[in-house]
Parts: C-alpha cells; sequence; structure tokens
C-alpha cells in the first residue's frame, strides 16, 4: 500500500512538473489569441466544394464562429481542433474542400503550440509549402498528402526537428532537393518513424537515411529516383515498411537477411532492382506484402518463400525468371487473398497442391505457358473475385467458373475454351460478373450464360468465330450498368432484333468493327465515346443523329460501302470532344464542308479513298490540335493548302493521288510552316515548278533523329481506361504501295512522286537529315544527283526514278548505311556504278534505263578508269569505229553530189507545177 502511495504521489509531482513547463511555454499565447489565429486562418481560406473526392469529406471550417452563443466561441469545440491545457495542440482539417493560397506570413504558423497538422486532400494548387511551416517547432505529425502543392518543400522543413511523422503524398508537382532531404533526415534521426513521400520529385534517396534508428515506414514510390539505393536501409531494426516501387531508374538488389527483421511489407515494384532473389528472404517471417514486379529480377524463386507463411500478398509479374513449374510448397502460402503471376515464365500444369490457397480473392496467372485441362480442383476457390487466366495454353470448360458465387472478373483470353449447353435454371445461382474478357478464344456462339448476366460493365468477345446474327436476348443483358461491348473481328452479318439504337444507357464503347455486318449503322446511345463500325459491309448514309453524340471521342466508321455526302452537322462533334474522325474507304461524295470549328480537339482526320471533289475547306485550319491529316485517292482539285502550315501540331499530311496543282511556295505572310511533319505525300498529282526547296528547310522535325521511338497514336479516355488509336497510312516504298499499319515517330518521309516537278534537285534537301523515305520518282527532274544527298544518314529508301537526271551517281552516297532501297532507273545517268556497304547490295533494276552507267551489277564493263570520260571525235582511222573513212568518203561525196543536182531539177519542176495548182483554186 505504501509502494502504491509513492507512485501515485511520484506521478503527481511530475504532472505538477509538466504543467509548470506547459504554464512557461504557453504563456505567450491566450486562448482567446489562438482562436483568433485560427479564424484569420478560416478568412484566408476558400470553400471549394469540388476540391475533394474523399466520400467522408465536408467543410469543417463552416461552423468556426468567434461570436457564438452557448460555446461555439471557443475554438477547442470546433471541428477539427484539438485543445490541450487551453491551447491548440491539434489541427485536422483533412477532406474539408478547403483551396486557395498559404502564404508564409499566414496565422496558422503563429499556432506555436501545435503538435499536429493535417491538411490533407484539399486544393492548395495555386499554393507553395510556405516557409512559415519551420516556426512551428513543437509540430510531431504533419500532413499534407493530396493537396496539390507546387513547387519546391521549403529548407525550412529542416527546423522541425521533432517530426515523428511526416506525409507529402501525391503532391505530384512538389520537389524535394537532396540537400534539404538530407538535413531533414538528419535533423530527426532519432524522432522520425514515418515518411510518406510518394510522388514528390526526389533525386535520390540519402544514405543518411540508414542512422534513422526509429523508422518504422519509407515510402518512396514513384519519386523519380535514380542511382544505387542504400539497401543498409533493409537492416533498420524498427523497419516494417519499404516502398521504393515505380521508380524506373532506381538500382539496387535484396540483401542477405537474417531472422530478426520486423519488415511486414517490402515494395521495390517498377525499380531496375536485379539479380537473384536470395533464399535468406525466407527469414522475413513477418512479411505480409512482398511485391518485386516488373523488375529485372532473374534466376529462381527460392523454396524459402515457402516459410512466408504469413504473406496475404505476392507479386512477382513481369520479372526474367528462368523458365520454371510452380513448386508444390506454394500450398503451404494458403494465407495469400492476392497473388500475381503473370508474365514469369511458368510453364506446366498447375499442381494440385496449388488449389490449398482458398483464401486467394485476386489470381493473376495469364501470359504465361502454362497447360493441360482445368480440373474441378478450381472449385477450391470460393472466395475469388478475379481470375486473370489469358493468353496460355490451357483448355476449360467456361461453365467450370459458373460455380465460384463470388466471381467478379472473368479473364481467359487466347484460351482455348469451351462450353455445355445448360439449362435456363442455372440463371439463379450463377455469379454475377461485372467484366468478361474472352477475346481469342475460338468461341462459336455466343456464350448461353450471358443472357443472365444484369451487372455487367465490359464484355469483350474480339477475335474469335462468332458467325451469324446477333442474339435477340443481347439486347436485354446488362441494359443499365454495360460500358464496354467488343465484338470485332468475327463473322456477325447481322441481329435478330433489329433495333436503331443500342439499348444500353451507360455505354461508352462500342466496337463493333472487321465483321460481315450489313444495313444501315446502328446507332449508339448518348453516352459513347468510342465507336467503330469499320470494316463491315455497311451501306446507305451517315445518320444525321450521330451529330447528337456530343460524348463522342472516336467515329470510325471507315471501309465500308458507306455513300452519302459528309453531314454538315458533324460541326457539333467537331465542336465538342471529338479527337477521331475516320470515314476512310467509302464512297463519300461531294465537297469536305466547312465543319471544323475553332477550339476543336480533333487529333486525327482521314477522309482518304473516297470519291470527295472540291476545295481543302479552310475551316481546317482551326484545328490546333490535329496531328494527322489525310486525304488522299479523292478528287479534291485545288492549289498545295500551304495555310495549313499554321497546324504545329500536324505530323502526318497526305494528299496522295488528287488534282492538286500549282506551284508549292511558301506565302510571305505566313510564319509557321509545318513545323512538326514528319510524314508529307504529295504524290500523283499536277504540281509543277521546281521542288519546294524553302519547305525543307523549315520542316524542323525532320531534322532529328528520335533516341526514344514509339509508335504515333492518340488516347481515347473511355471508363478510366486509354484505347489507343493508331495513326496508319499508304505510302510508297520499294515500287510498291504498301499500308504502314502502325507508324513509329521516327519514321520521317516525303514522297513527291508522280508530279511534274522540274529542276534541279535543291542543296537544302540535305538538312533533312531523319529522313527513312525519299521518294521524288516520275517528275521531270534534271540536273546532277547533289554529293550532299549523302549527309541524309537515315534514308533507308531513296527512289529518284523516270526522270531527267544526268551526270555521275556521287559516291558520297555510299555512306547511307541504312540505305536498303536504291532506284535510279530510267534516267541519263553516266559512269561508274559506286561501290562498298550496302550499293553491293542492290539489284540490276536500280539501274536499268540508264544506258551509259557501267560496273557491277550491269553486265557493261567499265574498263580503266578513263572508260567514264566522255570521247573525243577523231577523223582518223579507228579500227573499232563505226565512222566512215579512206576511200569511203569519195563514194558518199559521189552520192551526195548526185543527189543534190537530181534534187534541185526535180524540185523545180513540182514547184512549178504546185504553184500553178494552187493559183487556180484560190481563183475559184
Amino acid at each position: 500500500m505504501e509502494k502504491s502511495i509513492h507512485v501515485l504521489m511520484l506521478i503527481l509531482v511530475l504532472l505538477v512538473l509538466e504543467s509548470a513547463s506547459l504554464a512557461s511555454d504557453f504563456s505567450s499565447l491566450s486562448h482567446a489569441d489562438e482562436c483568433s489565429l485560427l479564424f484569420q486562418f478560416k478568412e484566408s481560406m476558400s470553400v471549394n466544394k469540388s476540391a475533394s473526392v474523399d466520400s467522408h469529406a465536408y467543410p469543417k471550417v463552416a461552423s468556426w464562429n468567434l461570436n457564438g452563443s452557448d460555446g461555439a466561441g471557443n475554438c477547442c469545440l470546433w471541428d477539427g481542433v484539438e485543445c490541450r491545457f487551453g491551447h491548440v495542440i491539434g489541427l485536422d482539417l483533412s477532406s474539408s474542400f478547403l483551396s486557395g493560397t498559404i502564404s508564409s506570413n499566414n496565422s496558422l504558423f503563429n499556432l506555436i503550440h501545435l503538435r499536429t497538422l493535417n491538411l490533407a486532400n484539399n486544393d492548395f494548387s495555386s499554393s507553395q509549402i510556405p516557409s512559415g511551416i519551420g516556426r512551428l517547432s513543437q509540430l510531431i505529425n504533419l500532413n499534407l498528402s493530396y493537396s496539390f502543392f507546387t513547387g519546391e518543400v521549403p529548407k525550412q522543413i529542416s527546423h522541425l526537428r521533432n517530426l515523428v511523422s511526416l506525409d507529402l503524398t501525391e503532391n505530384y508537382m512538389l520537389t524535394l532537393q537532396g540537400s534539404d532531404f538530407q538535413n531533414l533526415v538528419q535533423n530527426t534521426s532519432e524522432t522520425l518513424r514515418e515518411l510518406f513521400l510518394s510522388m514528390v520529385n526526389i533525386d535520390f534517396v540519402p544514405d543518411s537515411l540508414v542512422n534513422s534508428s526509429s523508422l518504422t515506414s519509407l515510402v518512396m514510390s514513384f519519386c523519380g529516383l535514380s542511382g544505387d539505393f542504400p539497401t543498409s536501409i533493409l537492416y533498420l531494426q524498427k523497419l516494417q515498411l519499404l516502398d521504393v516501387g515505380g521508380n524506373d531508374n532506381l538500382t539496387g538488389y535484396i540483401p542477405e537477411f537474417h531472422g530478426n527483421s520486423e519488415l511486414k511489407q517490402l515494395i521495390v515494384a517498377g525499380t531496375n532492382f536485379q539479380g537473384s532473389i536470395p533464399a535468406s528472404i525466407g527469414n522475413l517471417t513477418h512479411l505480409n506484402v512482398l511485391d518485386l514486379s516488373e523488375s529485372p529480377f532473374t534466376g529462381t524463386l527460392p523454396a524459402l518463400v515457402s516459410n512466408l507463411t504469413q504473406l496475404t500478398y505476392l507479386s512477382l509479374g513481369g520479372t526474367n525468371f528462368d523458365r520454371w513449374k510452380l513448386p508444390d510448397w506454394f500450398g503451404k502460402l494458403n494465407k495469400i487473398t492476392h497473388l500475381y503471376l503473370y508474365d514469369v515464365n511458368l510453364y506446366g500444369e498447375i499442381p494440385l497442391s496449388f488449389f490449398n490457397l482458398t483464401q486467394v480473392e485476386v489470381l493473376h496467372l495469364e501470359e504465361n505457358q502454362l497447360e493441360g485441362e482445368l480440373s474441378s480442383s478450381w472449385l477450391n476457390f470460393q472466395n475469388l473475385e478475379k481470375i486473370y487466366l489469358g493468353y496460355n495454353n490451357v483448355t476449360a470448360n467456361l461453365y467450370l467458373f459458373l460455380s465460384l458465387k463470388k466471381l467478379k472478373t472473368l479473364f481467359l483470353s487466347g484460351n482455348n475454351i469451351t462450353h455445355s449447353v445448360i439449362d435456363s435454371h442455372i440463371n439463379g445461382t450463377q455469379p454475377q460478373f461485372t467484366n468478361i474478357v474472352l477475346a481469342s478464344c475460338n468461341l462459336k456462339v455466343f456464350p448461353e450464360f450471358l443472357r443472365f448476366q444484369h451487372h455487367l460493365e465490359k464484355l469483350i468477345l474480339d477475335y474469335n468465330n462468332i458467325e451469324g446474327l446477333i442474339p435477340g436476348w443481347m439486347w436485354n443483358i446488362s441494359t443499365e450498368t454495360l460500358t464496354e461491348l467488343t465484338l470485332s473481328h468475327n463473322l456477325l452479318v447481322g441481329s435478330e432484333q433489329h433495333s436503331p439504337v443500342a439499348p444500353w444507357v451507360s455505354l461508352q464503347t462500342l466496337d463493333l468493327s472487321h465483321n460481315m455486318l450489313h444495313g444501315k449503322i446502328l446507332m449508339p446511345p448518348p453516352t459513347t465515346k468510342y465507336f467503330s463500325v469499320s470494316n463491315n459491309n455497311l451501306t446507305g448514309g451517315i445518320p444525321p443523329s450521330i451529330c447528337d453524340l456530343l460524348s463522342l471521342q472516336l467515329l470510325d466508321l471507315s471501309f465500308n460501302n458507306i455513300t452519302s455526302s459528309i453531314p454538315p452537322c458533324l460541326e457539333k462533334l467537331s465542336n465538342s470532344n471529338l479527337t477521331v474522325l475516320n470515314l476512310r474507304s467509302n464512297t463519300l461524295h461531294g465537297t469536305i464542308p466547312n465543319i471544323f470549328a475553332n477550339g476543336s480537339k480533333l487529333q486525327v482526320i482521314d477522309l482518304s479513298e473516297n470519291i470527295l471533289e472540291g476545295q481543302v475547306p479552310r475551316s481546317l485550319e482551326d484545328c490546333k490540335s490535329l496531328r494527322f491529316l489525310d486525304l488522299g485517292y479523292n478528287f479534291i482539285e485545288d492549289l498545295f493548302p500551304s495555310w495549313l502550315g499554321v497546324l504545329s501540331e500536324l505530323q502526318v499530311f497526305i494528299l496522295r493521288f488528287n488534282k492538286f496543282h500549282g506551284i508549292i511556295r511558301i506565302p510571305s505572310k505566313i510564319k509557321v510552316n509545318f513545323p512538326a511533319l514528319g510524314i508529307i505525300d504529295l504524290s500523283y498529282n499536277l504540281f509543277y515548278g521546281d521542288l519546294p526547296h524553302q519547305y525543307f528547310l523549315e520542316w524542323l522535325a525532320m531534322k532529328e533523329t528520335k533516341a526514344n521511338a514509339y509508335y504515333m497514336e492518340t488516347d481515347v479516355a473511355v471508363a478510366q481506361m486509354h484505347r489507343p488509336f493508331s495513326f496508319s497510312v499508304q505510302m510508297t516504298s520499294k515500287g510498291v504501295k504498301m499500308e504502314y499499319v502502325r507508324i513509329l515517330n521516327a519514321f520521317f518521309a516525303v514522297d513527291l512522286s508522280g508530279n511534274m516537278f522540274s529542276g534541279k534537285i535543291p542543296e537544302s534537301i540535305k538538312t533533312l537529315t531523319g529522313l527513312r523515305l525519299l521518294n521524288l520518282s516520275n517528275n521531270e527532274l534534271s540536273g546532277a544527283i547533289p554529293p550532299s544527298m549523302g549527309n541524309l544518314i537515315s534514308l533507308e529508301s531513296l527512289d529518284l526514278s523516270s526522270n531527267k537526271l544526268y551526270g555521275m551517281i556521287p559516291q558520297d552516297l555510299v555512306q547511307l548505311n541504312f540505305l536498303a532501297v536504291f532506284n535510279v532507273s530510267n534516267n541519263n545517268l553516266t559512269g561508274p556504278i559506286p561501290h562498298g556497304k550496302q550499293f553491293d547490295t542492290f539489284s540490276n533494276n536500280s539501274y536499268m534505263g540508264n544506258h551509259a552507267l557501267c560496273g557491277s551489277p550491269l553486265s557493261m564493263n567499265c574498263g580503266d578508269s578513263e572508260a567514264s570520260k566522255p570521247q573525243k571525235v577523231s577523223l582518223e582511222e579507228d579500227p573499232e569505229s563505226d565512222f566512215p573513212n579512206g576511200i569511203d568518203w569519195v563514194v558518199i561525196l559521189i552520192g551526195v553530189v548526185t543527189g543534190l543536182v537530181i534534187g534541185l531539177v526535180c524540185g523545180d519542176y513540182l514547184s512549178t507545177k504546185y504553184y500553178r495548182w494552187f493559183s487556180q483554186r484560190s481563183r475559184r
């Protein structure tokens, strides 16, 4: 009893001492002062209810009032405010719809007793983190996550020496300088426990972090980190969470581990960590999350991973493992709920022990070489919600998965899927899916179980062999929820139930392309963003009602038999969200209407392969975002539309096979001339005059070589997914019309063939050093081939055939190391053909029709070095010459004189006779 009294007295003494200390500290600010400071902070902020996406958000500061009754003026009773001993020590204004700028002299930073400050999930997008934050020296917890702060984290943040937790997550326009980061870590090495910096821009991980003895959580994912990661951090005794995922340029390895680690979550996904995974990883027996995915780890998965029996999340997808089978010990990891083994070089059959993972909810096994027939053991996975098994070699009956009642996502694409006929009594017991992806499954008919699905959001059945009519019941499934329906690349010819408008009220993607549909265009609902019925047999006109689809981002009606004119009402779409307009290869007629509105979002316009006529509509210059324009294979009759040079984003410009005419020159009033242009095709028109040498100097993009090549495409954002639309063109290469289905951004091409250009090839063409294809054939060009064309070091195809070029083929062209196609046939070229490198690979066809060319591969031998020089005419006897000499001259001279005399006599007679005849006819 006496001991208890002593303990109690000691506690009371400590409380008194603490109170005295706090009273001394707090003497500088009264309670009323702090309430006034809080209210001033409220007044400096705006409340914007669009600034938060948190469902629990509400404007906490709305209830703050200094003059209210019933204690409303007491700030300790305000929402989000925590007090101790009458002073404000905590402020939680997370998800409060706050917006605006916080200045460094804001009253907030005079609340010097604050220990916790939480401003997460607001919108301070016009504000930097103020340097005044450094005045809050008592701060223990600082949370500024998801609040759109910008600029640099102030140096003063390192003054917060008592910090235990710092959270700056998802401020992706925020930068933390390396030196400031280093100072912060050093100043808080004994206090800092939690450091959350995901998506903050940081160059490197400071080595001093290895001295942070209290650190339990370090999250630096998607920070742009590079260089070596100090792996000694993994030996920190209290560390439980390490996440440096999503840093592509961060290098490192997984070190050896001892048995005393407290680590529970290890995430290095999407880094450049490499090497093999050490067997000692099995000592991390507290691990419940291990994510090594999308990193270049090699070797095999150690058997000691079976010791990690606490794992609930395991992701190894996209690593470079050796070819391996699922081991039997995998069944010991029976607490796993999320398992990601996609693209890990698995092969063989799935072992029975694998089906001990009865807690698994999400299972990714796609893109491997798994094989065999799926057995009834799959029924063990009664907790399974999502299964991704696509692109393996397995055989499965579709109805095996209908007994997994919690299953919502079924992805089996690229396998051999069968299905049996099931009667309608199962409709009440089968799972209600949200996503079904059965592409490339060799399906012949629509699976019957689909008719009972009422909550589908995505249904993808493309690249199958489904033939005939779309069944009538398809129009009744998931009419309220379906957002994506893809039936492309099948053998469909129509529908059992004709409906002028698709019935799905939430539909955003409707893709019926590459079938054999006939009749009129099926109209999608007004919500549709992506609509493609390309490559069918659709007839009739473009219905005017399509102009009411104001959400539409992609409209693809290409490769059909649509016969109408282009409806002028499409201006409504051009003025809304339309990004891609593809009407290629129909029989559209008439002129192209002026439908392109100022502010248009159009990036792709393809009207090629129709019978359009008239002129290029001037409104096209309002499409400031346009990247791709193809008007080829029409009957458009116009001058070169130089005014389109103002389109600073235009990369592909095709006018081939039309009736364009005139001289191509740059008008003096135009200041921008196709600066982004990478492909231009003006072939087979009626242009004449000099080649457009001024433009060769202006096409800046063609003067570069791209270090990072990627396919040119535009994204259509649909249902939180991006569906890419690839640029594709027809061009002449190797003398053959070729379809470039996908185009690399590094592919630069100029095709001016099939016109009436004359004059010399200008020297300015040498500046287009990024060119891969140059075609000037079938013109009337003359003069010599400029040796400076040897500067076109990226050239892969050069066609100068069917012109009037003369002189020798420059030896400088031999340095074109990538030249695979070379054609100078049907010109007047002379002398020896260059040799060396690529020139030793070209055939006779490259040179035919030049009678004075010699050397391999032609049969004409150039002889010695003098053979290429023009021969002098000599009257001396030459045994190898056909020119007459000696006695032949006498015979020829006699013949000439005799003929002259006879000609004069006969000529006089005939002229007299016909003069009389002409005079008589004239008198009549």
